[in-house]
């Protein structure tokens, strides 16, 4: 039985901070795997040493260990590659290793183009953490959670709103803390706050958004206005879209409170549950593809 290992955030660049974003991802394709016997961190995956089948899935990456060792047997699926990185995931030598192991699942359609140009053979996957499981019960006296919302985001959440919503900031989480098991442990229990509490979630974190659309819980995305392009998001817009706020300018915390206006602040749950089974099926047969190659 071959040994599948996710993966872990650790080294210098979480010193300072951790993102539960992160932890997030591993959970849910956790979920979707008939075993986990260990982690590899994503930011040294070039020093594996051991042999293993390990997802990858997520935000690719902060350090320039690229391509993973011969010990990995890569599955690729809801993959995502920042601009930053395409120089070292795209140089001659990573998109040689992609090509042995396409077609790639790619998160959005921002990777997908990136890729596909130096001849890569893509498809779109989605994210692995729209399928975690439809929450059962509403909560009976629902609240409202406002996460990764910075003070000029605030003035476009209506009054009412701000001063009963609970602030999180699940993507900056100033702890030093290097235990796996210990971010899993906060990253699943942060993620029962959201079922079991929210009857609204105002977010600009991507990790926040997809699993709370998955389990059924209202969602309603801000996001920066000077960063329209940026592909990460895309897959948000899809979904129940995005409200572009303003960050800077004099002007900015008038256009914020014009644009809360604008805002339905009482969204219907996405029903996804096919898309959710169609992600499921698709990580499933990329898994079997290196699992049983």
């Amino acid at each position: 039985m071959k040994r599948i290992c996710v993966l872990k955030y650790t080294g210098d660049v979480f010193s300072r901070s951790i993102n539960l974003g992160d932890d997030i991802q591993t959970l849910a394709v956790s979920r979707l795997l008939p075993h986990v016997d260990g982690y590899v961190s994503r930011e040294s995956l070039d020093s594996v040493d051991k042999p293993c089948v390990v997802p990858m899935n997520g935000f690719f990456m902060n350090t320039s260990h690229w391509p993973p060792s011969p010990s990995v047997s890569p599955v690729f699926y809801a993959f995502h590659i920042t601009p930053q990185s395409q120089k070292i995931i795209c140089s001659t030598e990573g998109i040689e290793y992609l090509k042995k192991w396409q077609p790639i699942g790619c998160r959005d359609l921002g990777t997908m183009d990136a890729l596909s140009k130096h001849g890569v053979e893509v498809y779109y996957s989605r994210c692995v953490t729209l399928t975690l499981p439809l929450r059962k019960n509403q909560p009976a006296n629902g609240e409202v959670f406002i996460a990764g919302i910075s003070k000029a985001d605030r003035y476009a959440i209506p009054k009412h709103i701000r001063r009963e919503g609970i602030v999180v900031d699940q993507a900056k989480v100033r702890l030093p803390i290097t235990d796996t098991n210990l971010k899993l442990a906060m990253a699943e229990d942060l993620i029962k706050q959201y079922r079991d509490r929210a009857r609204l979630v105002i977010t600009s974190k991507i990790h926040c958004a997809l699993p709370c659309i998955a389990m059924g819980i209202p969602v309603v995305f801000l996001y920066d206005a000077t960063k329209q392009d940026d592909y990460r998001v895309k897959i948000i817009d899809d979904l129940v879209g995005i409200n572009y706020v303003h960050k800077s300018g004099w002007l900015a915390k008038l256009k914020n409170i014009r644009l809360s206006k604008k805002i339905n602040w009482s969204p219907e749950p996405l029903d996804i549950e096919p898309m959710k089974r169609e992600i499921q099926d698709g990580f499933t047969q990329a898994l079997n593809r290196i699992y049983s190659g």
